[in-house]
């Protein structure tokens, strides 16, 4: 609406404030709201720099226990004690860990996946950047989904680490999954070929899409289990490859003393 103004002369034309950005797209919240409503066949589109596109289904969110894929079953068969579930999504981790009698907190910094999680039956779902998540006392904190990457690069993965031994018990846990990204970078006769520059091979950035609807681009890392133990020895941890498998993802405990 025009402001309004009285007298002969117009207002003077002052320097105004420049509007807020609109907010990002809720890509998860959007498609997890459409599964729950009876679309189930959505799918999310995933884009990332170095490997194309490809489609996820939206269902893979709310898989039971049955459908999890070995290393999940793993990792949740590893939890004890007083649990925080990091990039929650729409809770099928914490929802199986509530079920085996574990005090779960969950975070997400989706609204609509908290919503999500809140209208599944999650007992704690926080909206919460990890790095500004302060609860403590946990016992187990669970990274999978290659939540560790949410990091972005090495450096992020000692603030990671850092923050993380700050919100644990003595003797308490962090469960990760990743996946070492070396074997796309190899040629036919078995060489390594790393493109030119400082970027770690493990950087790389993201854009999910659904509905026609285009998220912000956020970087991601994939980190090989060496610079992951390097990090987490650094960091106070004790850090154990408890699963490796045939497509380059690995499970890893890294372990406070207690």
């Amino acid at each position: 609406m025009p402001a309004c103004f009285s007298g002969k002369n117009p207002p003077t034309n002052k320097k105004q404030t420049p509007m807020n950005p609109p907010e990002p797209a809720d890509i998860l919240g959007m498609a997890f709201d459409d599964y729950l409503k009876g679309q189930t066949d959505a799918v999310i589109e995933v884009e990332v720099d170095i490997a194309g596109s490809e489609e996820l289904p939206v269902s893979y969110f709310f898989r039971s226990p049955e459908q999890m894929p070995v290393w999940e079953r793993m990792a949740l068969d590893r939890c004890r004690g007083r649990v925080l579930d990091v990039g929650a999504g729409a809770g099928c981790h914490a929802l199986a860990l509530q079920e085996r009698g574990y005090e779960v907190w969950a975070i997400d910094i989706s609204p609509g996946a908290v919503n999500t999680m809140r209208g599944r039956g999650v007992g704690h779902p926080v909206c919460s950047d990890f790095f500004r998540f302060g609860e403590k006392e946990f016992d187990t904190l669970l990274f999978l989904m290659n939540g560790a990457g949410i990091a972005r690069n090495l450096d992020g993965l000692r603030r990671l680490l850092e923050h993380a031994r700050g919100l644990l018990t003595a003797g308490g846990g962090i469960i990760i999954e990743s996946t070492d990204l070396l074997y796309m970078y190899e040629e036919e006769d078995g060489s390594i070929c790393l493109p030119m520059g400082h970027k770690y091979y493990g950087e790389v950035v993201y854009r999910l899409s659904y509905r026609g609807i285009q998220g912000r681009p956020f970087g991601w890392m994939f980190v090989d289990y060496g610079n992951l133990s390097g990090i987490a020895l650094e960091c106070g941890f004790i850090p154990d490859m408890i699963y490796q498998g045939e497509t380059h993802n690995y499970l890893a405990e890294l372990r406070l003393p207690c």
